[in-house]
């Protein structure tokens, strides 16, 4: 799954919004991720005051507590603000495209 869509609230005296281009990859066990499920759960963090890291920590876990995958590997690179881009990735980097 890839979007450019994904949009939260800066938690610091900035106060507008971050924009992310969020990346999953994953090999399933027993479960997936619907697509429409998926989406209405990255429009939750549209009203919330979080950090890139804290965001694809709480993502990572939700999916993994969830699905239960074999392997995964989520990506949010934040869009530049202020001169500095910032990129966050969890699990298995092995599932990074090439």
């Amino acid at each position: 799954f890839e979007t450019s869509e994904l949009t939260s609230l800066c938690p610091f005296d900035f106060g507008g919004p971050d924009y992310y281009d969020f990346e999953l990859r994953y090999v399933p066990a027993d479960d997936c991720i619907e697509s429409k499920s998926l989406k209405k759960y990255l429009e939750s963090f549209r009203d919330t005051e979080i950090t890139a890291e804290e965001m694809g920590a709480t993502m990572y876990s939700a999916f993994e507590n969830i699905i239960h995958p074999e392997k995964m590997y989520l990506c949010l690179e934040q869009a530049r603000r202020g001169g500095i881009e910032e990129t966050v990735e969890f699990g298995n980097r092995d599932l990074r495209p090439v």
